[in-house]
């Protein structure tokens, strides 16, 4: 039994060292997130700066592993990984006062240092493990390459547990500052059990008890433990006695790993004797093979995360399933490439690998998006991308079982995979027939450990670049298309050297297809879009129902359409990865089209002239000064319900400003009214750019209006300069950076009147923008008679509503016992209550920052339960917003030829929103599971 234990042992360690490090992988651009923001930018500086600690720790723990013995190595490197795990969480506190501030440093720049500072010394400790657990692997198997392998493969499979726990599970479930100290606790407890000395494993015993008990909230909070601020984050006294329990337990591990005992020399392996005589054996070409697959192995990441966030949105459920299915495909590769290995002598037979791998790279650029003339020659018509099925695929079909419906996270994950997963097998092939060639050079040597800790470190080097390669520079300047052309290539390429004549002749046709994807030519852009291997440029002073611009970014695919409506009138309309994000009315600012819009300008418009910001362009108002000065307490609760207006406003609706009837308005282009306005000195901030509807619109009514946009691409703006006429001298200013970072820099130098918010869709929601911390500091910007508002997209169904569904049910279906009614009813409840969490939780959040929260629906009915736009209105003193849209002076929006009119949500709505439906959650740095709110209602599109 001991002898099984000792065999296995390896293969544990390599499982809970990557399940750890995937954990922390995940939940890093959480805990960055407050500081930096939460963007592609982050995403690829926590990848690539985890792998350059892998990378790091590969090179040292393969000399370690040689200069000690591994099993006296592998508890003294699990209790440094615990502490400096927790040890991430007060680094990342102490940020603000280490870290040049937003407005003294580029944004990725802080975001690399970020990253760093935060979580390079955890994963170089704990990629230290790798390398020494492979070598114990190594001197117990008889066959090297099978070992290898088999340590790659488990150590893949614990990454793909620890993604898919992090992301699918922990994140609701905790906090993120308990997600690392569960981290931490269970590092430390591998150390109570592998290290031999006495007062490590007791400190570590100690530890790992401490933060697993301030892990447990119930417990905490029954005991009436207190805790400190640390940065954001309440950190128990439980927890801080385990940190300093871990920094103890650190040192002694650091000590007695500089003074172990030297790893005994290693003997005959294999018929092999170990002698030192001779030159050593070079690695330089197994490096670059390692190099090679590793890179293109993350820039096939990239280009994954990338298009299933064009297809599905960015979100944790993306990025997990992209990962985990990586990851899975990794360890299938690792450990069918582990067992090829055995047989496998030199590098020309390892060309094959190669090959296939290129084959696999062209695989995905076909499941994307078929060649035109395939798509006609099986009449099926233009065929969406495979990844875009999750949005319909609403159960899935096994003989013998029935279907099985499918929520949201399962239906991504089931698309990645069906795309992502083979050509991952493929590449995972590679690097144990790489390490296991090392082994064989240098085992003579007595250098078991040094080559494989050069493969694993060169293989992590090239990781590390393709990461910041393909996120920062490739995808802009390529495309996703483009970058998959150039890796098959290149693996084509590299299988041609080591191989045949075959292989050239396989090379042959990437290497024909990248000139048909890049040359700018006619005749190859036209071939270029029929196969699908390029994207269609547009034409921007097009006036047919075409395309009017298409561009792809590290963020989006962007495409602007135009749409020729009566009258000459041109709309365009701007998609980001299959989303509308917006649309402009060419020449005709004033115009708005979305029912969430009417209500952003009617609420604007009531809050403006409340504020005294906006001068009316009639003698009567110009008599009524506009520059603000003091105001009452309850300045936006003057006017009366009914349609009475202030007494000093009543003066300013003159004769010649009265508004059109309503079938006047609906025959002009604007199909709108808004009053005149002949100055402004409001100031507005928008968080994100969008087609720069509302921006434009806000400037054209409010002459004056000062407007600040945060808009995290600028591609998006630039696409607006190009198609949508937005001028590039726009009096407009726009900043490009994740809108955390500009609010961070900001917040106390700026005030705005008023700050929209129209970041968030039901797929993609960037969660730090929905936080309490967030909440404080949009208050700090906000003048004193400002208004903050959003649009949420979620759905919400009364509970009256549901229950004359389940009534209609009963009667529909003739049930009669009265059991079963009352389960129907049961049933439906439960699935009203499944809708409505993000509406609920964030209304629920900002009401702990602000005073006054009113909640608009955009359906015709309240509580229906249909998808739907809601606008939430935050602000610091009450707010007139009876009546909108049917008083005199009211601006006047139309959509179906149906005058847009609302009224906030009454108690009883608001309450079941706030209570029942926001499940008691408050959206926080440390906990906002925006994506496990939202998942039902993606779920929904489907049904579009």
């Amino acid at each position: 039994m001991a002898g099984l234990a000792a065999r296995t042992s390896p293969y544990a360690l390599a499982f809970f060292s990557s399940l750890c490090i995937m954990i922390l992988e995940l939940v890093s651009s959480r805990l960055v997130a407050r500081h930096v923001g939460s963007s592609l930018t982050v995403w690829n500086s926590v990848i690539g700066i985890i792998l350059g600690g892998i990378c790091l720790g590969n090179v040292l723990g393969g000399r370690l592993a040689d200069r000690v013995e591994p099993r006296r190595a592998v508890g003294p490197l699990f209790a440094l990984g615990s502490f400096l795990t927790f040890g991430a969480l007060a680094v990342n506190a102490t940020i603000p006062s280490i870290v040049p501030s937003p407005q003294a440093i580029n944004w990725e720049l802080r975001t690399i240092l970020v990253v760093t500072l935060d979580f390079l010394l955890p994963a170089t400790v704990l990629g230290m493990v790798g390398p020494v657990v492979a070598k114990m692997a190594v001197e117990l198997s008889r066959k090297a390459g099978s070992a290898i392998g088999d340590v790659y493969f488990w150590g893949a499979v614990g990454s793909i547990v620890g993604t898919f726990l992090a992301g699918f599970v922990l994140i609701y479930l905790a906090p993120t500052s308990v997600i690392v100290l569960v981290v931490a606790a269970a590092l430390a407890l591998l150390a109570a059990i592998l290290d031999p000395t006495p007062a490590v494993r007791s400190l570590a015993t100690a530890t790992a008890a401490l933060f697993g008990a301030a892990s447990v909230g119930p417990l905490v909070r029954t005991l009436g433990i207190g805790g400190i601020d640390l940065g954001g984050y309440q950190l128990n006294y439980l927890a801080v006695l385990g940190g300093a329990a871990s920094l103890a337990m650190a040192v002694f591990a650091a000590r007695a790993l500089w003074g172990a005992p030297r790893a005994v020399s290693e003997g005959v392996l294999q018929g092999d004797e170990a002698h030192e005589d001779g030159p050593h054996a070079s690695l330089r070409d197994l490096a670059i093979l390692a190099f090679i697959a590793s890179l293109a192995f993350m820039a096939m990441e990239m280009v994954a995360g990338r298009l299933v966030t064009r297809h599905l949105g960015s979100s944790v459920y993306g990025w997990t399933s992209v990962i985990g299915v990586l990851l899975a495909g990794l360890s299938v590769g690792n450990y069918l490439g582990g067992r090829v290995a055995n047989g496998i002598q030199n590098e020309k037979q390892a060309s094959w690998l190669f090959l296939i791998s290129s084959v696999a790279m062209l695989l995905i650029l076909f499941l994307d998006n078929q060649p035109q003339w395939f798509r006609e020659s099986l009449e099926n018509g233009p065929n969406p991308s495979v990844l875009s099925h999750a949005i319909v695929w609403n159960e899935l079909d096994l003989p013998g079982m029935g279907p099985i419906p499918l929520s949201w996270p399962f239906r991504v994950l089931l698309v990645v995979f069906l795309v992502f997963f083979l050509p991952a097998v493929t590449m995972g092939t590679v690097s144990p027939v790489v390490a296991k060639l090392a082994v064989d050079r240098l085992r003579r040597h007595k250098r078991t450990g040094t080559a494989i800790g050069q493969v694993y470190a060169w293989g992590m080097v090239g990781s590390i670049l393709g990461t910041f390669l393909t996120g920062f520079v490739l995808i802009d300047v390529l495309g996703t298309k483009g970058v998959l052309l150039l890796l098959a290539a290149v693996l084509a390429l590299t299988a041609t050297i080591l191989g045949s004549v075959l292989h050239a002749v396989w090379a042959g046709i990437p290497l024909g297809l990248c000139v048909i994807g890049f040359l700018p030519m006619q005749w190859t852009e036209k071939i270029g879009e029929e196969w699908s291997i390029r994207e269609p440029v547009g034409d921007p002073n097009t006036t047919q129902d075409a395309l009017a611009y298409a561009d792809e970014s590290n963020y989006y695919y962007i495409k602007v359409n135009n749409e020729p409506e009566s009258g000459g009138v041109q709309l365009r309309t701007l998609v980001l990865d299959n989303l509308i994000h917006g649309y402009f009315i060419l020449g005709h600012p004033e115009r708005l089209d979305y029912d969430y819009e009417h209500i952003y300008a009617m609420v604007a418009y009531r809050s403006a002239k409340a504020s005294g910001k906006i001068t009316r362009a009639t003698p009567a108002s110009s008599a009524t000064a506009a520059e603000g000065g003091p105001l009452p307490d309850q300045v936006f609760a003057d006017a009366q319900p009914g349609g009475t207006k202030p007494p000093e406003l009543k003066a300013a609706v003159g004769e010649s400003d009265v508004a059109p009837a309503d079938e006047v308005i609906l025959e002009s282009p604007s199909k709108s009214w808004m009053p005149r306005i002949e100055k402004s000195t409001l100031k507005t901030l928008f968080l994100g750019g969008g087609a720069y509807t509302f921006q434009r619109h806000v400037q054209h009514v409010y002459p004056g209006t000062e407007v600040d946009v945060a808009e995290i691409d600028p591609a998006v703006t630039r696409a607006n300069h190009a198609a949508t006429g937005l001028p590039v001298d726009t009096p407009i200013h726009t900043s490009w950076g994740d809108a955390r970072q500009f609010v961070e820099r900001n917040q106390d130098d700026k005030q705005y009147d008023i700050v929209f918010g129209d970041a968030f869709n039901d797929f993609s929601v960037p969660w730090h923008l929905t936080t309490r911390e967030f909440n404080e500091k949009i208050a700090k910007m906000l003048a004193p008679t400002g208004v903050y508002m959003i649009n949420i997209i979620d759905a919400y169904e009364s509970d009256a509503i549901a229950l004359k569904k389940a009534e209609k049910r009963i009667e529909t279906q003739k049930i009669v016992d009265p059991d079963q009614q009352e389960r129907v009813r049961r049933e439906h409840l439960a699935a009203a209550h499944r809708f409505g969490g993000f509406l609920g939780s964030w209304t629920a959040t900002a009401k702990l920052t602000f005073p006054h929260v009113y909640i608009f629906g955009t359906s015709n009915e309240t509580g229906e339960g249909q998808r739907e736009t809601f606008v939430v209105v935050a602000a610091k003193q009450p707010l007139d917003l009876a009546d909108l849209g049917r008083r005199d002076d009211d601006p006047r929006f139309f959509q179906k030829r149906q005058k847009t009119v609302a009224a906030p949500y009454g108690p009883d709505d608001e309450k079941a929103v706030l209570e029942s439906r926001s499940r008691g959650i408050i959206l926080t740095d440390d906990y906002a599971p925006v994506e496990n709110l939202l998942a039902p209602v993606a779920e929904t599109r489907g049904q579009d």
